[in-house]
């Protein structure tokens, strides 16, 4: 959310108006922290309660004001919260957000290599860091593990991830596993 926040926040930073751009954003984000609240259990006051909303993402209310109010201002807390920490990473990051900023004007597009020699090595070692994490196996097809065959699917019926003894999964005329 804070990532989805960021054009907006560095407008606030860095321009003397704002534009209209960040609208979409907005709406993702508020629908983000609306689900967090009223469907995923996401909210410390809130807590365990699911609220369905219907076609144009209108809640149902099958709740009184005082909760429809506490909904409200657990959304905006979380929204808050994102800004903040969009804000506060942008402000700890100025420099290095204006050394990108220039070479993009320069540019128009930058690519790995480019960033590693505007702002140095990642504080973390990549390879062995992805590798610990993904089985060495990247999403990109770069580095270490690159030359490895993508994994191939299963045969019906073989679930590593499944008790022992329980049924194979229904494959329905058409469809593959």
């Amino acid at each position: 959310m804070a990532m989805t926040l960021a054009g907006r926040v560095s407008e606030e930073l860095h321009f003397d108006t704002v534009t209209t751009g960040a609208s979409d954003d907005f709406n993702k984000v508020t629908r983000m922290a609306t689900a967090m609240v009223t469907q995923w259990g996401m909210s410390p006051k809130l807590r365990y309660l699911y609220y369905d909303s219907d076609k144009q993402n209108q809640l149902q209310k099958p709740f009184s004001e005082q909760t429809a109010r506490e909904i409200d201002i657990e959304v905006q807390r979380i929204v808050d919260q994102a800004y903040k920490q969009c804000k506060d990473l942008l402000v700890e990051k100025k420099k290095e957000i204006g050394i990108i900023a220039e070479e993009l004007l320069a540019k128009e597009v930058l690519g790995r290599d480019d960033m590693i020699r505007l702002l140095g090595k990642r504080p973390f070692d990549d390879p062995e860091s992805f590798s610990q994490y993904f089985s060495g196996s990247r999403g990109d097809r770069e580095g270490p593990g690159a030359d490895l065959p993508l994994p191939q699917p299963q045969k019906e019926g073989d679930n590593p991830l499944a008790p022992p003894g329980s049924p194979a999964p229904t494959v329905f005329k058409g469809e593959q596993q």
